[in-house]
This record gives C-alpha cells, structure tokens and sequence, in this order.
C-alpha cells in the first residue's frame, strides 16, 4: 500500500475547495464526505494513529470525514483534522482549538 504524506499547505487547499463546494462527493452536512486532492486524485486519509496522508481513494470510512462547524471529523476514529505551529498535520481528539478550525 502505497502512502502520501500531506502538507499542511495541500490540507488547507483541500479544505477550501471543500468550503467552496469544488471536489466533493457527499450529502448535506453532517453526512461524511471524501476530499480528493485536485493534482493527484488522492484521497485524504487517516489512520488509528492519528497520521493524516493522501492514498487512492477506496471508499474506507478512514477517508470519509463530517464537517461539524469549522472542524473536520474523521468518520472512522471520530478524532479531528489538527495542526501545529510547526505546520504538521494530523489527527486528534476533539477539543474545540483553533487548530482544529479550517476554512
């Protein structure tokens, strides 16, 4: 199984064509949805870990996330989309910080 890291810078994308309503497959909110990144047609993914990568999409409910406000839930772990200062993405319990807002 081939993995892709995936950069804050390229999460962010993501996330904005999501909010724009570009690229996304899925019903009204909450229901899950997949964000596939536009350049690779990757999916964004998740792991029990908490690692956030792109992979090619396969329907996994790791790839499935809800929007709740500002933050994006991985619908397989229930942990939320997460960053730092430092520009790392990944995943983790929710818990209302602005590094767990994305627009």
């Amino acid at each position: 199984m081939r993995r892709h890291l995936i950069t804050k810078a390229a999460v962010v994308t993501a996330v904005g064509l999501l909010l724009l309503g570009l690229s996304l497959a899925g019903d009204a909110a909450p229901a899950s949805k997949t964000y596939q990144n536009v350049s690779t047609g990757f999916c964004l993914d998740s792991n029990a870990n908490g690692n956030v990568y792109t992979l090619s999409c396969n329907g996994g409910n790791y790839q499935n996330w809800e929007q709740h406000g500002l933050t994006l839930r991985n619908v397989s772990t229930g942990f939320c989309l997460d960053s730092n200062a430092n520009g790392n993405v990944y995943t983790l319990s929710c818990n209302g910080g602005n590094y767990q807002n994305w627009k």
